[in-house]
C-alpha cells in the first residue's frame, strides 16, 4: 500500500479547472503575450488531487486578474500558465524542467506536496526561476538555504513549537504525551512540540506508532500510562482520526490538541462528540476578523466558491509575486529574483510577510481553533497579529 504523502494544507471544496496556455513561437509584434510577466503555476491539474490542485490555480488566478483589472497604460499584464505534476514526483520533476527551461516564465508558484516540492528545488535552483511555495509546511524546503525559494506557511517544527507555546499558557501541564506515525507527515510538527514541552522542563513522551493498521486501542493506553494533561496529535485526521474515540473509551477527559493535519471538515463530521473540545493549530488566519480581505473573499466567493486555505495561500503567493514585479519593474527572472530576496514586507491575503534569507517568514504565526458545540471556532493567535481583530 502506497504511503500517504501529506505535506500540505487539509483543505476541502472543489473549484474551476484551470486551462494551460500556450505561447507559440511568432513575432513579436504578433504576439498578444509579448511585454507580459507570465507566472507558472504548478500542481495537480488531473488526477487523485485535482481539486487541491484547482484551489491553488483559482487562488494565482483571481490575484493575477485583480492585479490586471486595475493595471495602468504602462503595466504589465500578468499571465497565469499551468502545469500538471498530477501530485506525483516524476511529473512533478518533469514539469519543474519544462518551467525552469521556458526563457519566457519569470517566477513559479507550487507545488501541492512537500515530497515533490523539495525534490524539484535544485531544478528551479539551477534555472534561476524563483519559486513560491503555497501549499507546504514540509521543514525540509527551506533547510537547504537555497536563494529564490520562498514559503509562506509556518513550518511544521515551528507549528509545534507555537502549539507548545499555547499549551503552556492554557493548560500549564505538568506531562505531556505527544502521538505520531512513521508516515510523511507529523514528526516535524511532533519533534517541535516535544522539544518545546522539554525546554519547558514538562515531562513530555513521544510515541511513534504504525502508520500501516495501527491498533489504536493499545496506542491510546500507552498514551495514558503517563497520565498526561495534555495530548498532541502531531498527523492528519484521515489516518489518526480513530485515536480520539480510543482516548475517550480509555477514559481520558484531558485537553487535546493537533496539528494542522486536524483542521479538516472529517474530524467533525466523522468523529463529533470525541472531538469535541479539540484545539488545533494552522497557519490560516481567521479571515472573517481580517476586515482588510473582505473585498477580496467575497469577490472570490462569488466566483469560484469557498476560500479554501489553499485558495487563499496561492492567491497570497501571486501577490507576493505582482509585488516583486512592480516594486523591481522586473522584467526577467533574475530581477524578480533579486526583488524577492530584498526583506521587505508584502501586504497579502493572509496577513503580512518578510521573508529571511532561508525564505521562511521571519515572524511565523499560528492560529487555534476549536471544536465548540459541533462546530470549528476560533480561538487565538501564537502570538498577537495586527492582521486579525481577536
Amino acid at each position: 500500500m502506497a504511503r500517504l504523502n501529506r505535506r500540505e494544507f487539509v483543505a476541502g471544496g472543489a473549484a474551476l479547472g484551470a486551462l494551460a496556455l500556450g505561447t507559440p513561437a511568432r513575432a513579436v509584434f504578433d504576439d498578444p503575450l509579448a511585454g507580459s510577466a507570465q507566472i507558472a503555476v504548478i500542481g495537480p491539474l488531473t488526477g487523485d488531487s485535482i481539486r487541491l490542485g484547482e484551489q491553488i490555480g483559482n487562488g494565482v488566478r483571481a490575484a493575477l486578474d485583480d492585479a490586471n483589472r486595475l493595471r495602468g497604460p504602462m503595466d504589465r499584464l500578468f499571465v497565469m500558465r499551468t502545469f500538471d505534476d498530477q501530485n506525483s514526483l516524476a511529473s512533478g520533476l518533469v514539469n519543474a524542467q519544462f518551467c525552469a527551461d521556458d526563457a519566457t516564465l519569470i517566477c513559479a508558484i507550487g507545488h501541492l506536496s512537500g515530497r515533490v516540492t523539495d525534490a524539484a528545488l535544485q531544478t528551479y535552483v539551477n534555472g534561476r526561476l524563483p519559486l513560491i511555495v503555497p501549499a507546504s509546511t514540509y521543514d525540509k524546503i527551506t533547510a537547504h538555504g537555497y536563494g529564490g525559494v520562498l514559503r509562506l506557511e509556518t513550518k511544521d517544527s515551528t507549528e509545534g513549537n507555537l502549539a507548545g507555546a499555547v499549551v503552556m499558557s492554557l493548560v500549564k501541564p505538568k506531562s505531556s504525551v505527544v502521538l505520531y506515525q512513521d508516515a510523511d507527515y507529523g514528526i516535524d510538527a511532533a519533534a517541535g512540540y516535544h522539544d518545546r514541552m522539554l525546554s519547558e522542563k514538562i515531562a513530555s513522551q513521544a510515541i511513534r506508532f504504525a502508520w500501516d493498521k495501527p491498533d489504536f486501542s493499545t496506542i491510546a493506553r500507552a498514551a495514558l500510562e503517563a497520565k498526561p494533561d495534555v495530548i498532541y496529535l502531531a498527523g492528519v485526521v484521515k489516518d489518526m482520526g480513530p485515536i480520539l474515540p480510543a482516548l475517550r473509551l480509555n477514559g481520558y477527559k484531558g485537553a487535546i490538541y493537533g496539528s494542522q493535519g486536524f483542521f479538516d471538515a472529517a474530524t467533525i463530521d466523522k468523529y463529533k462528540g470525541d472531538a469535541e473540545g479539540l484545539i488545533i493549530s494552522t497557519s490560516m488566519p481567521p479571515l472573517q476578523l481580517a476586515p482588510t480581505v473582505f473585498r477580496i473573499k467575497g469577490d472570490f466567493e462569488r466566483r469560484y466558491g469557498a476560500f479554501t486555505p489553499l485558495s487563499a495561500f496561492a492567491y497570497a503567493s501571486a501577490q507576493i509575486a505582482i509585488a516583486a514585479v512592480k516594486r523591481g519593474g522586473a522584467n526577467d527572472r533574475l530581477a524578480v529574483s533579486r526583488a524577492l530576496s530584498f526583506a521587505t514586507p508584502y501586504d497579502t491575503a493572509v496577513g503580512t510577510f518578510t521573508f529571511g534569507s532561508n525564505g521562511d517568514p521571519q515572524d511565523p504565526n499560528a492560529y487555534f481553533y476549536t471544536v465548540r458545540d459541533g462546530k470549528w471556532a476560533y480561538l487565538q493567535s501564537a502570538h498577537r497579529s495586527n492582521f486579525v481583530l481577536k
